[in-house]
């Protein structure tokens, strides 16, 4: 099975793609070295912002909060990708890829519209249980058979959700601001 191997490749990219510093005699992975750098300095912020007191929110916990629903998409995408009997990776790239994408935009959209708004953000985003529900029957033994099927499924309910979100936003936003979504011109006043 090359999954894991695939998924660490398209994370981490390719082994000839290194970078260097010379000045203090660096080499790292471009995508590898953000992925792994940005955990840390958003961990770092959040504990500078607790500990000056300019945290949005009262507690540690609702720094850390906005953290916990991509980080769950993460472990559960890359649970998928290890229990996977088909290799979902090497054989459906484009349409792993595409949904992981989705997904993490429609999470990152969320936390977005909650910073802005000034509204705490929510704890478990509900689309990590049905990728649990896949996961879990992928590890049963359930969807053997169908495992593209199941990626399918689960690609087109990430994408509806996501353009129904974009939608719903786009909606309220003109009703609040009284404009129109992709025009100049305003209603007129009644």
């Amino acid at each position: 099975m090359h999954g894991p191997a695939h998924f660490l490749a398209l994370t981490l990219g390719e082994i000839q793609h290194w970078c260097a510093l010379p000045a203090v005699g660096i080499r790292y992975k471009p995508s590898g070295c953000s992925a792994f750098l940005s955990l840390p300095q958003a961990l770092y912020n959040i504990y500078q912002a607790h500990k000056n007191g300019t945290l949005q929110r009262d507690s540690l916990y609702e720094g850390l909060l906005p953290l916990l629903s991509p980080g769950l998409l993460f472990a559960l995408l890359t649970a998928w990708v290890m229990v996977s009997p088909d290799d979902v990776l090497s054989k459906h790239p484009r349409l792993f890829l595409w949904m992981t994408g989705v997904a993490f935009s429609n999470v990152t959209c969320r936390l977005i519209v909650c910073q802005m708004t000034n509204t705490r953000s929510e704890a478990f985003h509900w689309l990590l249980l049905p990728l649990a529900a896949v996961i879990a029957g992928l590890s049963a033994g359930l969807w053997v058979q169908r495992e593209f099927a199941v990626l399918v499924g689960y690609s087109v309910l990430v994408t509806v959700a996501h353009v129904h979100y974009g939608v719903c936003v786009g909606k309220q936003l003109s009703e609040h601001l009284n404009i129109y979504v992709f025009s100049l011109g305003k209603p007129h006043q009644q």
